[in-house]
């Protein structure tokens, strides 16, 4: 080789331990000058043996050209075994693998100006191709141009300056023709511009002749549809009419006639009305068609009318979806038209375009001549969304309604529809129509929470880039942090809706979700058309949504797998609730199985992590690292303690209740900044809500995953203190409503407790206090469920069928928002924690409150609600086990057992009725157990319930149905079934005193004819108002008498009896006698007489028996009584309470119409006219304490043990069975003064009542008759509102004060004691109350 005139040396390192050393020269031989480059690897080899060294190169032509733009190499610069790839510019070349080079030479005069390059290993025997590239994946490059000689530059630059001068002569002759070709064309044009200008005049002129003759069969026309419509709409209602007119071809029109078939009930709407079809569209030698279909209420698109509905000539097109009817002639001049009539009921509009088969190509279709859409003509109404009522049977807000029905129309009816539009809509919809509507905050929930399930389509026919979802995302989250800080009344369902949102970003961060996937293709392999990486690349770069998080998680499953990496990722995926179907479905869809190439895993790992991050930023806003990471930067000092503490405490081998306490702290303190901090703007108000949303799920994902008890000893304390920082925590969520008070008091009693166990150790009295507070924290929780329903399940029912969705998520949609909410970490934890407490406490998992000690055989069927029995029929021996009961029920006639989900108190009206008509009560608070009972519906049990427990055994189980089927259902079955026939001596067959009535002869029934119509008189002579002087059992019923008695017969001085007066027996009926009254009496009159011919049991007419009671006017004589009463009781503002006082006179009168009063009379087969009802009126004693007595043990009856109940405040919350326990207790009457009272319950009724000054109690002959359950029957009416006091029973000196609560146990026992031997030892029932250390009798009967 000849010696180098020229010689320099490049060192370059490539990464990943490849360095080249490049020497560039300038060499004279026999053949003249050559440039050349060599390229020589000066690092060990990077490739394993028998993975070749690839040059991938092409040149740089001149200095000005892009030194990473591939020339394609002149060929004598090629080495040997190089040659071109087809259809390429670059080419390859081997590295000698002896010598670890590759040169490239070439003459002198051929020589680039430099050489572009990448350098890779090829994939051979099996392995995978690796390629070295620049960062940011570019091509290297090196310049050659300073080894080629000045004398070559020279000659290139004299061979290009000659090029120059041959161009510039050719463009001067090339100038020179085309101007004498431009002359010759103007020539040519202008003749032809005159020859035009010619025929167009001729052609004018020929129109304007035709034009006279159109435009008068033009007009013809017109005027012949005109009165063709005005004879065809004539005297019709016309709902909807749309004109088309086509220029130059004519007009369409469709007029909608409404139907002449009305329903008188303003409820059914009309049916579709009639359209009339009408054109003057002259169009010769071709039909016209109407090409037409319906759409359907809340369904997008046509639908096929059906054969019904067809006019003459009409034929289906088969698809289901049109059909054509050609127009026939219907008028003179060629108007042609058809009548449409028998559109099915759900038609609201009809769809149409209109065909001209045989027209030129460009008139065959026409469209809405305004739109160019299809003709859309209103026939029909949209019925009202069913479903939109709460439980209590009121409607939802107008507002709420309104926004369903929009965002029904919008998911359900519009053709292009994501993400992005749902979360723009939403935003406007909170800015504008929301406010502070609770109801249409619940329906945003709902509307989002279907989103978030998949029930509602992400995409559907519109591509969304990412960038715009993401800040539509954004705003909308966003604008909801404002919403958050401005309506603290509705924390909790904004805060909701957001965990239903992701936190999106700016357009910078979405853009990255296209950008970054590009560069994880680029640096790691090239995935090529059809691979799974590839058609994932095209759905982000389409339409990215929630979904692209979870195919993420699950290709990184793949990545870290050890074993079969594709399983690993289809377990994610199927994991995360997607399927192949679903990743079929996307518009750009993904089909393939992903691939593994493991040269690439450790990139691919770290790439997609990363790009992990980026998805759950946009998509997920509770994703903890990345908002902890977010907001780190203005967190106050105290919060990023706390939260730092609780990323540690989570981090480490905490306790679960030491990571659930760092958690409520850390919350506490970001609610804290979001409430304090005035400097925080929306955007961080956001991110803070977002991190105190990870948070809360964080922590109830670990309460999910300890499914051991959150490793703990299972000791009562160990199961107390977790529970007390998981009511902090959920108190936290519940910020600004009253449960956050309750369980913020439940929350301290937790804590007295541990810290009474800490000091005295497990006891039966500290699992009592125990069981009480976890009753608080259960209807706390049955207080959130009870808000969730009412507020979602109307919108979600509405929605959910609205939107078509699986009846499966709609018949869980609350079950799933529910553990999906803050409060299943404390549910789940009570639940683990109840067996403790029941162990401790010395309890079972039921409570008998009214044994039935007999084996009874019959039905199980399950209700929500007691209630809901109420008015059905049952067979006999059925048990019925109810999730909850208010107190105010009569249960079925042939029931045998009541089981209640929920606390009740022995002493409660439900109880007294239970033991008074003889069916057995029990409540059960072990949730496995009642679900176990729940489970039974519709199987046939043999049961029993003893003092001591209850027990159920199937019989038969053929008949057991879904919960939700009803009572009705199961009681069909049965009888279907041959289940229910009585056998001989069976449990109906067992007479019931007083159930039913005597048969008398004629002489009889008139002697007490004459006896009552005596009475009335008598009665009718009384004055409107009594004194206990003046009481006798034709005046007043048992309450007053029996106090009457009382006072008569003596007590000890320490107990007190209220002032007491009576509106007697018979004022109503002579109130109802009033000539004032004349019209209202009328009508009550003409209801009863109704209600003798309904069948037994109707209710429906008990309201208007009420209002007409309460419609009633006072008569003069019986206003001065009213004022008597209230003086003889202390009113001081006898004119202020008047009116009060005889609202509440007609509230008791009218409630002997209560649904319940009046099934209960139907029972007992007494007539309204034998109801006698005074009133008793009475000062409310605003009482400390309220109690009620039984002085012989109902569940033992045991004569010589009173059972007795207590709560803080008035008695209705009591015999009313208000939610929660009472302080429940025994004691032995030979021990009334130095024995201890034995406690069964501990109180945890959550609110107490007081107030209300003074009360008028009903006083009827229909209560308290053996076997009669009339307890509680009829109302008691306080003239001023009761209002209700949170108890915190942390404080209450019932539990704080041991020798307190002793002493006022030995009292109020020693006063049925008292009250039992002034009655002559019958056993008594007595309601009493304790103010200020003074003890009071308020009413008193003989204990059924």
């Amino acid at each position: 080789m000849a010696p180098a005139e020229y010689e320099a040396t490049t060192e370059m390192d490539l990464g990943s331990g490849l360095a080249l050393t490049i020497i560039v020269a300038r060499t004279v031989g026999p053949a003249g000058p050559e440039v050349s480059a060599t390229f020589l690897r000066s690092s060990a080899p990077v490739q394993r043996p028998g993975e070749p060294l690839v040059l991938h190169w092409g040149i740089v032509a001149t200095s000005e050209s892009d030194p990473q733009v591939y020339g394609k190499p002149p060929r004598s610069m090629l080495p040997d075994g190089t040659t071109y790839r087809p259809g390429k510019l670059s080419v390859r070349s081997r590295f000698e693998p002896d010598s670890g080079s590759v040169r490239l030479a070439v003459p002198e005069t051929e020589a680039p100006a430099g050489i572009v390059f990448l350098v890779y290993i090829l994939g051979e025997a099996g392995c995978s191709e690796q390629w070295f590239k620049r960062s940011g994946g570019q091509s290297f490059f090196v310049s050659i141009g300073d080894a080629v000689s000045d004398a070559e530059w020279d000659r290139r630059a004299a061979e290009a300056a000659e090029r120059e001068a041959i161009a510039a002569a050719a463009a001067k002759r090339a100038a020179e023709v085309a101007a004498a070709e431009a002359a010759e064309r103007a020539a040519r044009q202008a003749q032809y511009e005159a020859e035009r200008e010619a025929r167009e005049a001729a052609a004018r002129e020929e129109r304007d002749k035709r034009s006279v003759a159109e435009k008068a069969e033009a007009a013809a026309r017109e005027a012949s549809l005109r009165s063709y419509l005005e004879d065809a709409l004539a005297g019709a209602e016309v709902v909807d009419r749309r004109d088309f007119d086509y220029e130059g071809l004519g007009t369409l029109v469709l007029a909608a006639v409404a139907s002449s078939k009305r329903s008188d009930d303003p409820d059914v709407l009309p049916p579709p009305a009639s359209v009339i079809v009408a054109s003057s569209i002259a169009a010769a030698g071709t039909d016209l068609v109407l090409h037409w279909g319906i759409k359907v209420a809340r369904r997008s698109g046509w639908k096929a009318p059906p054969g019904s509905a067809y006019p003459p000539n009409t034929t289906p097109m088969g698809d289901g979806l049109a059909v054509d009817t050609v127009l026939a002639t219907v008028a003179p001049n060629g108007v042609r038209g058809v009548e449409i009539r028998n559109l099915p009921d759900d038609a609201v509009a009809l769809l149409a375009v209109l065909s001209l088969p045989d027209a030129p190509a460009e008139s065959q279709w026409l469209h809405d001549s305004a739109t160019g859409g299809d003709m859309c003509l209103t026939i029909g109404s949209t019925p009202a969304l069913p479903g939109l009522i709460h439980a209590d049977g009121s409607p939802v807000s107008s507002t709420a309604a309104q926004l369903v029905e929009s965002v029904v129309e919008r998911e359900v009816e519009y053709g292009s529809w994501t993400l992005m539009h749902r979360y723009r809509y939403a935003e406007e919809l909170v800015h504008g129509l929301v406010r502070d509507d609770q109801d249409a905050w619940s329906a945003i929930y709902v509307w989002l929470r279907y989103s978030q399930l998949r029930v509602l389509d992400w995409q559907r026919r519109f591509n969304t880039q990412p960038r715009q979802l993401s800040s539509a995302q954004m705003s909308f989250v966003t604008t909801l942090a404002s919403r958050w800080r401005s309506l603290p009344a509705l924390r909790w369902v904004i805060r909701m809706c957001m965990s239903c949102v992701g936190r999106g970003g700016s357009g910078d961060l979405g853009q990255r979700i296209r950008d970054d996937i590009l560069v994880i293709l680029r640096n790691n392999r090239g995935w090529g058309h059809g691979s799974m990486m590839e058609q994932w690349h095209q759905k982000l770069h389409n339409n990215t949504s929630p979904d692209d998080v979870h195919i993420c998680n699950a290709l990184l499953a793949g990545w870290h797998s050890s074993g079969d990496r594709t399983a690993a990722y289809w377990s994610t995926i199927y994991h995360f609730g997607l399927s192949r179907e679903r990743l079929a479905s996307y518009e750009q869809p993904i089909t393939s199985e992903p691939d593994w190439p493991m040269h690439c895993r450790d990139a691919m790992i770290g790439d997609l992590s990363n790009y992990l991050g980026v998805l759950k930023a946009v998509h997920f806003g509770t994703d903890l690292n990345s908002m902890v990471g977010r907001v780190q930067g203005y967190l106050d000092d105290g919060t990023r303690w706390a939260v730092n503490d609780f990323m540690g405490t989570r981090s480490g081998h905490a306790s679960l209740t030491d990571v659930l306490g760092s958690a409520s702290h850390a919350r506490s303190m970001i609610i804290k900044m979001l409430q304090s901090a005035g400097w925080l703007d929306d955007s961080r108000a956001r991110d803070l809500i977002y991190l105190e949303l990870a948070i809360d799920a964080d922590t109830r994902r670990r309460v999910e995953g300890s499914a051991d008890g959150g490793g703990h000893d299972g000791s009562l304390y160990a199961h107390l203190t977790v529970l007390r920082v998981a009511a902090a925590g959920l108190s936290l969520s519940e910020g600004g409503l009253d449960t956050a008070g309750a369980l913020d008091r439940a929350t301290n009693e937790l804590g007295a407790l541990t810290d009474r166990l800490a000091s005295h150790g497990e006891s039966q009295d500290i699992g009592l206090r125990a069981a009480a507070t976890l009753v608080i924290l259960r209807n706390v929780l049955l207080e959130v469920v009870d808000r969730y329903r009412n507020s979602f399940d109307p919108c979600a029912q509405a929605m959910g069928a609205a939107f078509n969705a699986d009846q499966g998520v709609i018949s869980t949609f609350l079950e799933e928002v529910v553990r999906g909410g803050p409060a299943f970490a404390l549910s789940a934890l009570l639940r683990r924690a109840e067996p403790a407490v029941r162990r401790v406490a010395h309890l079972g998992p039921y409570s008998v409150i009214a044994p039935l000690e007999r084996t009874t055989r019959g039905p199980l069927v399950w209700v929500e609600r007691l209630r809901d029995s109420m008015s059905m029929t049952v067979r006999t021996g059925t048990v019925i086990v109810a999730g909850s009961c208010t107190g105010e029920e009569d249960v079925p006639a042939k029931t045998a057992h009541v089981v209640i989900g929920s606390t009740v108190d022995v002493l409660s009206h439900v109880a007294v009725r239970a033991r008074n008509e003889k069916h057995g009560l029990v409540a059960c608070l072990d949730r496995e157990e009642l679900a176990l009972l729940k489970s039974m519906h519709g199987c046939l049990v043999r049961a029993k319930l003893t003092a001591n427990g209850f027990e159920v055994e199937i019989v038969d189980d053929t008949g057991r149905q879904s919960p939700s089927s009803g009572v009705e259902g199961v009681m069909r079955s049965m009888k279907s079934a041959g289940l229910i026939t009585p056998p001989s001596g069976s449990f109906d067959q067992i007479p019931v005193p007083g159930m039913g009535r005597r048969q008398y002869s004629s002489n009889t029934l008139t002697r007490m004819t004459v006896q009552r119509d005596a009475m009335r008189k008598r009665q009718a002579a009384a004055a409107w108002a009594v004194r206990p002087s003046e009481f006798s059992l034709e005046l007043v019923g048992t309450k007053s008498m029996n106090l009457q008695t009382l006072r008569s017969l003596g007590l000890p001085d320490w107990i007190k009896t209220p002032v007491s007066l009576a509106i007697p027996n018979g004022a109503m009926r002579k109130v109802l006698a009033d000539p004032a009254n004349e019209t209202v009496a009328a009508e009550y009159m003409g209801l009863l007489k109704e209600l003798d011919a309904a069948p037994e049991g109707d209710v429906k007419l008990c309201p208007k028996l009420r209002a007409c009671i309460l419609d009633l006017s006072a008569p003069a004589g019986l206003q001065d009584a009213l004022r008597g009463v209230l003086d003889d009781l202390g009113c001081t503002a006898i004119d202020e309470k008047l009116p009060a006082a005889w609202d509440a006179v007609k509230g008791v009168w009218a409630s002997m119409w209560n649904e319940r009063a009046h099934l209960a009379r139907a029972k007992l087969n007494m007539p309204a006219d034998d109801v006698d009802m005074a009133v008793l009126c009475q000062a409310v004693v605003d009482a400390d304490y309220a109690f009620v007595i039984h002085t012989t043990n109902p569940l033992t009856m045991d004569d010589n043990e009173e059972y007795v109940e207590l709560v803080c405040g008035l008695g209705e919350s009591l015999v009313g069975n208000a939610p929660g326990q009472a302080l429940g207790f025994t004691m032995r009457k030979d021990r009334l003064t130095d024995g201890e009272p034995i406690i069964r319950s501990y109180p945890s009724k959550q609110v107490a009542l007081q107030g209300g000054d003074f009360i008028f109690r009903s006083d009827s002959n229909a209560e308290d008759l053996e076997g009669f359950a009339g307890a509680g029957l009829h109302d008691s009416i306080p003239i001023s509102k009761n209002r209700e006091v949170e108890v915190d029973y942390s404080r209450e000196r019932l539990l704080t004060d041991d020798a307190f609560r002793t002493d006022l146990c030995r009292k109020v026992a020693q006063i049925g004691k008292a009250v039992e031997d002034t009655m002559d030892g019958t056993a008594q029932d007595v309601e009493g109350c304790v103010k200020d250390g003074v003890y009071y009798i308020v009413q008193a009967r003989p204990q059924v």
